[in-house]
């Protein structure tokens, strides 16, 4: 009879590949260097143990070869975005178009409180409102820059308005509205999207006994060179005996707010209105320049009219404060047209007229130039 029965056979078998597959590999995974695998007999031989079994000490497990594939492609959607670029206008600052920022210079000669008012709307289906920016302290010389509301909208953006509020008083300048501010503090910008590329310039004016107000102009900062633009300046000559003082009241439009683009030449103010050059002050038989604005539009050099007024030399506090509205008419020479004057002189004369008292005249006469060909 042999020993094993093949039941009790085939079990030891099976209990011994089990052994062998969970029990070995562990103590072959936790020895430092390799032991020599169990064989396993599938005859009759018992199973031979190792030489020397393994002790648990804390080992470091060994860690498995890690196989690292770089891939020679970069996925689509980890690709880098392509970077933007953003044109730079010449003071450095980003030029969007999407943007409305304009830039002020202040030539006041004192201390300028600047806000903008917008006729706005930031997105469809909004309603269109008045929007105020911030208060900007601009020092005499210096130029800021007003920084608007980002409309995505081209059609909103290009219907945007503006107004740009002048203060000399800071707290009024942050408690004022489009609706409450005095009309002399409000400058109309017109259309905003047409600033593109532009400054303004303020200044100050002064108007007789009507004080001083703001006058502004549109720079293109593009320009490096002035442009030279014909002159309206005429010469004066005094014949009355006695010494005069002048001033002209110059019919004109000047500053640019107003924008016509069926017009090669921008439009400027939205009325024409006067100015008032500043006193001149001649000596008997003296030569003098009245120095009238320079205007960039050939149009309007056309149609400005200019009227001469005449003060005796006691009389500088009446010619400061005189105004064309207020002023006598005997005081007032009509010259008409302004550009008629190119390359003439106006002579003033006392002139009487029987028992009335004596009043002034003036003819007009061609500017005397010198010859230089008879200069030895």
């Amino acid at each position: 009879m042999p020993l094993y029965n093949k039941k009790q056979w085939s079990m030891a078998h099976i209990t011994v590949l089990l052994f062998s597959m969970l029990v070995l590999p562990c103590c072959k995974q936790q020895s430092p260097s390799p032991q020599p695998e169990a064989s396993v007999d599938t005859g009759t031989s018992p199973i031979q143990p190792p030489a020397t079994w393994p002790t648990i000490t804390q080992m470091p497990t060994a860690q498995p070869d890690v196989k690292v594939e770089i891939p020679t492609t970069i996925p689509e959607q980890e690709k880098p975005k392509p970077a933007t670029i953003i044109a730079k206008t010449q003071d450095g600052r980003a030029d969007d178009e999407n943007e409305l920022d304009f830039d002020v210079e202040n030539q006041t000669g004192k201390t300028m409180f600047v806000t903008c008012f917008i006729w706005q709307r930031k997105r469809d289906f909004a309603y269109w409102r008045w929007d105020k920016t911030n208060i900007y302290t601009v020092a005499p010389g210096k130029t800021i820059t007003i920084d608007l509301d980002t409309i995505p909208d081209k059609q909103d953006r290009n219907e945007v308005f503006g107004y740009l509020g002048v203060y000399e008083d800071e707290k009024i300048a942050r408690e004022a509205t489009y609706e409450l501010s005095d009309d002399n503090s409000l400058l109309d910008l017109d259309l905003v999207c047409n600033l593109k590329g532009k400054k303004i310039v303020l200044a100050v004016e002064k108007y007789g006994s009507k004080g001083e107000f703001f006058e502004y102009d549109f720079i293109d900062k593009a320009s490096k060179e002035a442009k030279i633009e014909p002159e309206l300046d005429f010469a004066v000559e005094n014949k009355t005996g006695k010494q005069l003082i002048l001033t002209c009241f110059v019919y004109e439009k000047k500053a640019k707010s107003r924008w016509i683009a069926a017009l090669e030449t921008k439009d400027d103010m939205a009325v024409w209105r006067f100015d008032k050059t500043p006193l001149l002050r001649l000596n008997p038989n003296q030569i003098g320049i009245i120095d009238v604005d320079t205007l960039a539009s050939n149009r309007d050099r056309e149609y400005v009219r200019g009227y001469l007024a005449v003060f005796d030399a006691s009389e500088e506090k009446a010619a400061l404060d005189a105004t064309y509205e207020m002023l006598e008419s005997h005081r007032k020479l009509n010259l008409g047209e302004l550009r008629r004057l190119k390359n003439k002189k106006i002579v003033i004369e006392i002139e009487k007229y029987g028992t009335s008292p004596n009043f002034i005249d003036y003819v007009i006469k061609p500017s005397r130039k010198i010859d230089f060909t008879k200069v030895s």
